[in-house]
């Protein structure tokens, strides 16, 4: 295991490094998010082939992400994290050069690098940023990389439109892939870990042992973090219901300029995760207690209601103003969910990261699917307030279900009897 880091004085290099590799990475990603969706439907001319093309980045998510636990378990960090980040842009640079033609085909193998890559890269980072920063750092840290995620992605999506309008897509394309190479670049200069040592145990797993690691993964989790897997599940259906929705919201309520309308509804989000992401760093520093399980939970519940509520079709100003306040709280849930998962046993941590990814993404996937569906039949509103309402029942569940837990009385401890000595 890597040396913990002093809890005071300035923040490590190594941190800066990797947040701003996450962040160039996150950059390329939201990036080719759009330009890549727009270029399947300018190659392809079919709406189904563009979202096949989606559907294929998701299951390759969702597939990777037990594996993505196993090579994270077995494998350091870093050269996982490079990897992927060159044969993204490897990919993407393939992609321009292939003559178009073959372009179509080669579509759906860069769905399948990025999909798989992205899914890869997360749980690499999550499950062993507690042994870079030391385990009484990792909410400070967790805050550090959504900030500069909040950021990268608010700038991903301010710019593909202008890129691609711009520069066309090859040369987007090329600008993505040198993205993905900066992010290696920076990670190459990351300190190697030193090698890890026994890992301790915690009272989130049970006692270890060969059963124990034949019972899998989940068999010593607490139930609690069992629990906030599933409601960020269900989180994932609920944001895949606002994101399939936006487009078609914007369209009905601004038809003069619906990507104006889009743009300060995702920069809202951004900025509100920034500020939570800030606030959040902000209080691990001065070491205020930070992310509880309650506080994830009521967090998931405002970031539902938040966006609920902006589908209702409010004046501009108070659109903003929930959606900041949904940002914040997505932000801060994010934060909370992570540095929890973290602290489980350094053995089962990436499995575990690797299993939360699949579930995540198959919330995802359903969510992007059955929305996309019921859009064509209904209005966004229903549709965004059926999926939220859905994260938010299984929300307040979760609040109730921890509070029983905790409250729950433990049994006496049966008294001896005592013996007598002649």
């Amino acid at each position: 295991m890597t040396k913990s880091l002093p809890t005071g004085g300035r923040r490590p290099a190594p941190l800066r490094l990797i947040a701003t590799a996450h962040a160039v990475s996150t950059y390329g990603s939201f990036l080719n998010l759009v330009a890549l969706g727009l270029f399947a439907l300018h190659l392809t001319g079919s709406a189904l082939q563009t979202g096949l093309f989606m559907a294929v980045r998701l299951t390759a998510g969702f597939v990777m992400g037990p594996l993505a636990g196993h090579l994270a378990t077995r494998y350091p960090a870093r050269p996982l994290m490079i990897g992927c980040d060159l044969l993204s842009a490897g990919a993407l640079a393939l992609l321009v050069v292939l003559p178009t033609g073959a372009q179509p085909r080669m579509l759906y193998v860069l769905a399948v690098v990025l999909g798989a890559g992205q899914t890869l890269w997360g749980v690499a980072l999550r499950s062993s940023l507690p042994a870079l920063v030391g385990p009484d750092r990792r909410a400070r840290a967790n805050a550090q990389i959504v900030t500069a995620r909040s950021v990268a992605m608010l700038l991903g999506f301010a710019s593909a439109g202008v890129l691609v309008a711009q520069v066309g897509y090859h040369a987007a394309f090329l600008i993505d892939a040198a993205s993905f190479t900066v992010s290696a670049l920076l990670l190459l200069a990351v300190p190697a870990p030193a090698p890890r040592g026994k890992p301790r145990s915690t009272t989130d797993t049970a006692a270890a042992g060969p059963n124990t690691r034949r019972l899998g993964v989940l068999r010593g989790v607490t139930p609690v973090v069992l629990a906030m897997i599933a409601v960020r599940s269900a989180d994932a259906l609920g944001s895949a219901s606002h994101n399939v929705g936006l487009p078609v919201y914007a369209t009905l309520a601004r038809p003069d300029s619906p990507a104006v309308f889009a743009a300060s509804f995702t920069t809202a989000w951004a900025a509100g995760s920034l500020l939570a992401g800030r606030w959040f760093a902000h209080r691990a520093k001065r070491g205020a207690p930070t992310g509880s399980e309650r506080a994830f939970g009521i967090a998931t519940c405002l970031m539902s209601v938040g966006f609920i509520l902006a589908f209702t079709a409010p004046p501009i100003w108070a659109l903003i103003v929930v959606t900041l306040v949904a940002g914040a709280a997505d932000g801060y849930a994010e934060i909370s969910y992570t540095t929890r998962l973290q602290a489980v046993d350094e053995s089962r941590r990436a499995h575990l990261f690797g299993f939360a990814s699949a579930a995540q993404n198959g919330g995802f996937g359903l969510g992007m699917v059955g929305c996309a569906v019921l859009l064509d039949r209904i209005d966004p509103f229903p549709v965004v307030a059926a999926a939220h309402g859905l994260a938010l029942l299984t929300a307040l569940a979760f609040l109730v279900a921890r509070r029983h837990l905790y409250a729950a009385p433990q049994p006496r401890p049966t008294a001896r009897p005592v013996e007598v000595t002649q």
